[in-house]
Formats: C-alpha cells, sequence, structure tokens
C-alpha cells in the first residue's frame, strides 16, 4: 500500500467539514471583518462587543455615529455576510 502524506491543511479541513464546524470558525473573524467593512477610521468610534445568535452587539461612542450606522444596518449586514461566505449577521443592535 502506498499512502501518500496529506498536508496538514488538507486534514484540518477535512476535520472542519466532518464536525460541521464553518460557521463558528467564520464567527471568529466577524470582529475584523467588521474593521474591513467600516474602514480604519471607525475604529475608535466603534467596537464588536460580541456576536450571539446571529445577532452582533456594537458599541458607538457617539450618538450621531449611532444614528448613521443604523441608517446603514442592512448594508453592512449584507456586506459582512458577503465577506463570511455565509448568512450568519442576522441583525446589529448598536448601544
Amino acid at each position: 500500500m502506498n499512502h501518500s502524506p496529506k498536508h496538514i491543511a488538507d486534514i484540518l479541513h477535512e476535520l472542519i467539514h466532518e464536525h460541521g464546524w464553518e460557521q463558528q470558525i467564520a464567527a471568529q473573524k466577524i470582529p475584523e471583518l467588521w474593521n474591513e467593512v467600516l474602514g480604519d477610521k471607525t475604529q475608535n468610534i466603534c467596537t464588536v462587543q460580541r456576536f450571539d445568535e446571529g445577532k452582533l452587539f456594537i458599541h458607538v461612542m457617539s450618538a450621531p455615529w449611532r444614528n448613521e450606522l443604523s441608517l446603514r444596518k442592512q448594508e453592512l449586514i449584507t456586506k459582512l455576510n458577503e465577506r463570511i461566505g455565509y448568512s450568519l449577521v442576522k441583525d446589529i443592535i448598536f448601544r
């Protein structure tokens, strides 16, 4: 028998797929993706608090920014889900 060795990345990918962990791993990328979607200038304005059951909780430092982000909520949800590759984010709660 000739067993050719597998690359570790392939083994990890198979393990993740077999256990259905793709979405949980993708959810861990949300804070990074949030900063990408909004851009570097917003990092001092708002921060990701947590992601729970499809809801992304964002702390916003000022009321005018909270209002602006609320108006763009659906656009932000769409952009995040496109980057994640799954429809994980169902709602964004700005506080």
